[in-house]
């Protein structure tokens, strides 16, 4: 049995790895690019949309925490899936080489094609499991194309860059390595059964040179690549994924910058208004379709709506209220005429996201299709070019960047009602704002206390205030609520506090007379319940 000498082993080890890098980052710097200029998901998007819905609550929640949270974590899951897929590729590579070099020493040149015909089968195994897997995540487009041309494209996307790790790793070898010719059969010998060629390392060449500067080139592309994209990632702008809105100078109507953000995503969608397409479909009569021109070309209205995370926590500030124009859904569901069977409306959007509401919710008047926030247009990050505002339920049902509505008349779970999230009914809520947990406040004859109270679509009817833990209570003053879909910004006047320290507590009631659930329960399932508390000192 031929063994190699160790010299040119390493040789052979050392020209394979090359081949392997080059290959690996090549087809990682397709990949990105895909991304960044067509909106193709990554590999790990299409994962985590596939495996994120099928975690449990509480599931989900530790492995957050044991990735150092949701930010983090994301971060974690981004330069990992980029790690793996060089490593593995490299792995691949160097499996081939090897191969490939003992297939030509028995084969020839024949040899050659077969280790390659059988690298391209393996690939083709591959991507026929990212099919299988994957398939049912395969129509998000983070550009906005319409679904189903969406999810051939995510398919080549998938297939495009094993494509080009085949082509590279296959035409490195071809520069790297080299196949001597065969000596002339001798005398009395079958010129068919003439040893097969001899199979040599190149030297360092200008080609080995050039071959190695490419890889570097492409490995830069590649870095450069994804240094972009991380820009653009929630994990890549600080305090992005988990906004808050709170603090003493709350305003009625919140900016755009501060508004509160939540999302599943990596990289937000950068959807094309152009591209985009709003498809309205399902248990109707007249299926439509509609462009981003001819839904803003519809009669709208001009709606301050305040919208809360359903994992907002008692005293948080994942809440935040804006102006909102648009359509209101109804009117395009009626035109597309609902059949009487239908029940849910199923909401999709261009990051692979799912949500449903009841048919009753999707046919309140309040319940928009909007495309301004604030007198602008929509922030790429808040939805543009069109999102849900579904008053009465928690934000996660207000759907960002929607493209796809259907009426049916069964039960479906989107993306958060897979792991156990009920959203459908918000919380009255409360929190004090001003005076700050533990601060020390100068003692005068009145002390401002400050904060927001919030009921969903029921608005908030009252205000009171305990400096006792809640022995006594008192009436605030209710400034701010523009309508009952918004907050109330509310003041109390804390009259001759004594020295020393306080507990100040919190609680609403409601348009129609329900009281605050005192009862302390965190946001898992259906949003938090409890009363806000705030530890101040007076000071002497």
């Amino acid at each position: 049995m031929f063994r190699p000498a160790r010299r040119d082993l390493i040789h052979v080890a050392a020209l394979g790895l090359l081949a392997g890098l080059a290959a690996a980052a090549s087809m990682v710097a397709v990949t990105l690019a895909l991304r960044a200029l067509l909106g193709l998901p990554l590999p790990v998007e299409l994962a985590s949309d596939r495996i994120v819905p099928t975690l449990s609550i509480g599931d989900f929640n530790r492995l957050a925490r044991r990735l150092g949270g949701l930010v983090h974590g994301k971060e974690v899951a981004f330069r990992a899936s980029l790690a793996t897929q060089v490593i593995l590729a490299v792995l691949g590579s160097a499996i081939f080489v090897f191969v490939t070099r003992w297939l030509e020493r028995r084969q020839g040149e024949r040899g050659r094609r077969i280790a390659s015909l059988i690298l391209a089968g393996l690939l083709l195994v591959v991507f026929a499991l990212e099919m299988a897997l994957l398939w049912p995540v395969l129509a998000s487009n983070y550009q906005g194309l319409p679904p189903s041309p969406a999810r051939w494209a995510a398919a080549a996307g998938l297939l495009g860059p094993l494509a080009v790790y085949w082509l590279v790793l296959v035409g490195m070898h071809r520069v790297l390595f080299r196949t001597a010719g065969s000596a002339p059969p001798g005398p009395g010998v079958d010129a068919g059964r003439a040893p097969p060629a001899a199979v040599s390392v190149r030297p360092i060449t200008r080609r080995t040179l050039v071959a190695g500067a490419g890889t570097l080139a492409v490995g830069f592309a590649g870095a450069w690549l994804a240094r972009g994209l991380a820009g653009r990632a929630t994990f890549g702008t600080f305090g992005y994924d988990g906004l808050q809105t709170r603090g003493p100078d709350v305003d009625a109507i919140t900016r755009n910058d501060q508004f509160y953000v939540v999302t599943k995503n990596l990289i937000d969608p950068a959807v094309s208004s152009g591209l985009w397409r709003l498809s309205v479909g399902g248990l109707v009569d007249r299926p439509r379709t509609y462009r981003f021109k001819e839904l803003a070309a519809l009669p709208s209205v001009d709606q301050p709506t305040t919208l809360e995370c359903i994992s907002n926590p008692v005293g948080g500030g994942l809440m935040s209220n804006a102006v909102w124009r648009g359509v209101p859904l109804h009117a395009v569901l009626e035109a597309a005429g609902p059949r009487p069977g239908a029940t849910r409306a199923v909401f999709h959007a261009a990051d692979g996201y799912v949500h449903t509401t009841s048919i009753e919710k999707a046919m309140d008047p309040a319940t928009l299709l909007a495309y301004r926030m604030n007198g602008v247009p929509l922030p790429h990050r808040h939805g543009y070019p069109v999102r849900l505002v579904v008053p009465g339920t928690y934000g996660e049902v207000s759907v960002k960047w929607v493209d796809r509505i259907d009426l049916v008349d069964r039960a479906v779970e989107g993306y958060y009602e897979k792991q156990g999230w009920r959203a459908q009914f918000v919380n009255t809520t409360s929190r004090i704002d001003s005076p700050r947990r533990d601060q020390v406040v100068a003692a005068r004859s009145v002390i401002p206390v400050a904060g927001v109270a919030f009921a969903g679509d029921r608005g908030v009817s009252q205000v009171e205030v305990s400096a006792d833990a809640g022995i006594t209570w008192q009436a605030a003053r209710i400034g701010y609520a523009a309508n009952p879909l918004t907050w109330a910004l509310w003041t109390f006047e804390w009259q001759r506090p004594t020295p020393g320290q306080h507990e100040l507590t919190v609680r609403a009631t409601d348009g129609t007379g329900q009281l605050q659930d005192a009862r302390d329960h965190g946001p898992a399932p259906s949003g938090a319940t409890g009363y806000h508390r705030v530890r101040v000192r007076v000071g002497s």
